[in-house]
C-alpha cells in the first residue's frame, strides 16, 4: 500500500513469539520492482538546504543535551513530534544516550544514499561509512561519506557501532545478518538495530492495515521476544531498547483502512491538526509503556 499497488502478500505470525514473516520472500527483479526510484531511502540526501540546516540544529541539540535556543525550540513538544515523523524516529538521541564518541567507527548497513550518515557528519561524527547491496555503485554521500555496494558479510574491518536503521526487517534471514554483524564488532562494540515491532498497540489494532507491515519490503518484523531470540542465536544480547514510534503509525494505518496510500497527496487533507496532536500524544505515551511500533535494540556480545 505504500505505492497503492494493492497487491496481496501472505505473512505468517509465529505462535510462540509473535514475530511476523513473509511466506514467500521475493528476490531479484521481482523484489526490486517494489523499490522504485521514488522510494524514500533512494532520496534521503536530496533535501532542501533550509530543511537540512534545521535538522542539523535539531540533531546538535539532541546530541549535546542543551545549548542553542533554536535547537531547544525545534525540540519543543509540537515541533519535536513533526521532526520525529519527518526523520523517521530519534536515532541521534539514542547515540547520545549511548555516549557514542565522535570518532567512533560507525557502519550504517542499508544506508541508501547516505542521508543519515550526512546528518551525523554535520554534527561532528567523523569515522563513518555505509554499506548497501542495492545502491548503484560504490561512491560517496553528499557530505563525502564512503558508501559501499556490498552485503555486510563483504565489508572489511571492525566497527564500534553497526547500525541497522530500518534495514534489518528488509532481509529474509535476520539471524544470519546479525551473525555477520557480530563478526565485525570491535571489542566492546555494539549493534543498534532500529526496527518496527509487532509487540505494539499499532499491530494489535490494525493488523493487515498496519503501515509498518509494509509488504512485501518488510520480510521479518520481530516481536520484542523474537528479537531477543534472534540476537541470542547470533551471539548477541539485548542490552537496552529505545521506543521511538511517532504519529505516523496511526496516520498511515488509518489511511490504509480507507484504501489510501501514504504516497497519495490526499493523505495530507484527511486528518486535522487536533487529530494529529492526539495521535502524537498517544505515540509518546505508548513509547513510555514499551508499546510503540518501532524500537531501537542495542545489541552487545554475550
Amino acid at each position: 500500500m505504500m505505492f497503492g499497488t494493492r497487491e496481496p502478500f501472505e505473512y505468517l505470525s509465529c505462535a510462540a513469539c509473535g514475530t511476523l514473516q513473509i511466506h514467500n520472500a521475493l528476490e531479484g527483479e521481482e523484489l526490486m520492482r517494489h523499490y522504485p526510484s521514488n522510494y524514500y531511502s533512494h532520496n534521503a540526501s536530496a533535501q532542501p538546504g533550509v530543511f537540512r540546516w534545521l535538522v542539523t540544529q535539531h540533531d546538535a541539540y539532541k546530541l549535546r543535551g542543551g545549548g542553542r535556543m533554536l535547537g531547544a525550540l525545534i525540540s519543543a513538544r509540537v515541533s519535536e513530534g513533526i521532526f520525529r515523523v519527518l526523520l523517521g524516529g530519534d536515532v541521534v538521541r539514542m547515540l547520545a544516550q549511548l555516549s557514542v564518541e565522535p570518532d567512533a567507527r560507525i557502519l550504517d548497513v542499508g544506508c541508501g544514499t547516505g542521508g543519515l550518515l550526512d546528518r551525523l557528519t554535520r554534527i561532528g561524527f567523523n569515522n563513518l561509512c555505509g554499506a548497501d547491496p542495492f545502491i548503484e555503485a560504490d561512491g560517496e554521500s553528499c557530505e563525502g561519506v564512503p558508501l559501499m555496494k556490498r552485503d555486510l558479510s563483504a565489508v572489511a574491518g571492525k566497527f564500534d557501532v553497526i547500525m541497522f536503521n530500518h534495514s534489518l526487517e528488509h532481509v529474509p534471514d535476520p539471524v544470519a545478518t546479525l551473525k555477520a554483524a557480530y563478526e565485525k564488532l570491535a571489542a566492546g562494540g555494539m549493534c543498534l538495530a532500529r526496527v518496527p515491532t509487532t509487540s505494539s498497540e499499532a499491530w494489535t489494532t490494525y493488523r493487515a492495515d498496519w503501515v509498518q507491515a509494509d509488504a512485501p519490503r518488510h520480510m521479518v518484523i520481530p516481536s520484542r521476544q523474537g528479537m531477543a531470540m534472534a540476537a541470542e542465536k547470533a551471539g548477541l544480547r539485548v542490552d537496552r531498547t529505545f521506543d521511538d514510534s511517532n504519529l505516523g503509525q496511526f496516520l498511515g494505518s488509518e489511511a490504509y483502512r480507507r484504501d489510501v496510500a501514504v504516497t497519495d497527496p490526499k493523505i495530507l487533507r484527511m486528518f486535522g491538526p487536533k487529530q494529529l496532536w492526539e495521535w502524537e500524544k498517544r505515540a509518546v505515551w505508548l513509547n513510555q509503556q514499551g508499546r510503540g511500533d518501532q524500537t531501537g535494540f542495542v545489541l552487545r556480545a554475550m
